[in-house]
């Protein structure tokens, strides 16, 4: 990847955003190109689908709370960048009812298992996605990988910052930021102070829309790193943005080192997501924490939640084991874990309300009190 990097920088310097778009989806070189799979334990970062089967216990009752409302309806269930379709393949195996259609959608789908496709229909847009009756469309940790743009207000305007190479290592520039970046916070009235930082995408709304495009009646579940601009942008909280790197389970914040051999990620405006799903007749359903999320859908019915006091395990080895396991499921919903950082918004169409994600959790103390018991 460093030498196709060096031979784009041979023609003239790249835009980060190009960059970081060469870095992860080079069909050979890219981040994403490479053959084992970057997500788990093993990996660099690990996301809620494989931190614990408890994350689509979850969501296989929201599946089953939707079909149930459909009435006659052909149901079809999505998960846009599926990987390697083991979590819309675990909804498949507990949700499935022979009438409704699940589909996965990656750009790259030669890590899906021959078993998986044979339960579970696969395509690489978002074009292809069967129409028609009602979708439940799922995306988990989309929107936060793709190309963005990184830019710092300085005295004299908005800079877009640039990748060069300089006695043969990477290092940045800055240009005059493209009409559409200026455009991009003027229309949502964000005035960045001067040495602020920010990172954008003008991808977000665009996928959205078309997302919003695939569904007459559903709902659309988006799980992901993010903020409304208000917390952002905020001037002191962000001011040197949320780009970052990430390699073997380590954050780093040095985003030319290794190109194609770290993911580089930003937290998304989720105002740009409400706002193209509302202008499409979208109704805002849900905004809040994952944490919240998971425990009106009533994840701690999952066993991995069940008391210690009333778990039997037959000698030591497993017991450890089984700790293990209910603490990477209790990350997925106590403060300290990855529930907190994610947030989940659920926008509808022709679908009503009343849903259970819309219910109060009120146990979230007990549940802590239980954890650290």
């Amino acid at each position: 990847m460093s030498e196709v990097v060096r031979n784009l920088l041979s023609r003239g310097d790249l835009s980060f955003r190009d960059f970081v778009e060469v870095a992860l989806y080079h069909p050979e070189s890219g981040y994403y190109a490479q053959q084992t799979s970057p997500v788990g334990r093993e990996g660099d970062y690990i996301t809620s689908p494989l931190l614990s089967p408890a994350f689509s216990f979850a969501l296989a009752r929201l599946v089953r709370e939707f079909v149930s409302r459909a009435g006659d309806a052909v149901c079809t269930i999505v998960d846009i960048g599926c990987g390697d379709g083991s979590l819309i393949h675990s909804l498949w195996g507990a949700a499935g009812d022979g009438r409704t259609r699940f589909v996965g959608v990656d750009r790259a789908l030669e890590r899906v298992p021959a078993e998986v496709r044979s339960r579970v229909e696969f395509v690489r847009t978002i074009d292809e996605i069967p129409r028609g009756g009602r979708h439940l469309i799922f995306s988990n940790e989309l929107f936060d990988a793709l190309p963005f743009a990184r830019l710092v207000q300085r005295e004299e305007g908005l800079h877009e910052l640039w990748v060069t190479e300089r006695d043969g290592h990477l290092d940045w520039s800055e240009r005059d930021a493209p009409a559409e970046y200026r455009d991009y916070f003027a229309s949502r009235g964000v005035a960045l102070q001067k040495g602020q930082f920010a990172d954008i995408s003008l991808e977000w709304g665009a996928i959205y829309r078309d997302i919003c495009r695939v569904v007459d009646e559903g709902l659309i579940v988006t799980f992901d790193y993010g903020y409304p601009q208000s917390k952002l942008f905020h001037p002191r909280a962000r001011r040197f943005g949320t780009a970052a790197a990430y390699a073997k389970h380590r954050v780093s914040r040095d985003l030319l080192a290794d190109p194609g051999e770290q993911d580089l990620t930003a937290h998304l405006n989720f105002d740009d997501l409400i706002r193209a799903g509302e202008e499409l007749d979208f109704t805002t359903l849900f905004f809040d924490r994952q944490a919240v999320f998971l425990l009106a859908l009533g994840i701690t019915a999952h066993g991995l939640f069940t008391p210690v006091t009333d778990l039997a395990v037959e000698n030591l080895s497993a017991g450890v084991d089984l700790l293990d396991r209910r603490d990477a499921a209790h990350q997925l919903v106590l403060p300290a874990g990855i529930g907190h950082d994610i947030r989940v918004l659920v926008q509808g169409r022709g679908i009503g309300s009343g849903w259970s994600f819309q219910q109060t959790f009120k146990d979230q103390t007990k549940l802590e009190d239980a954890h650290q018991k």
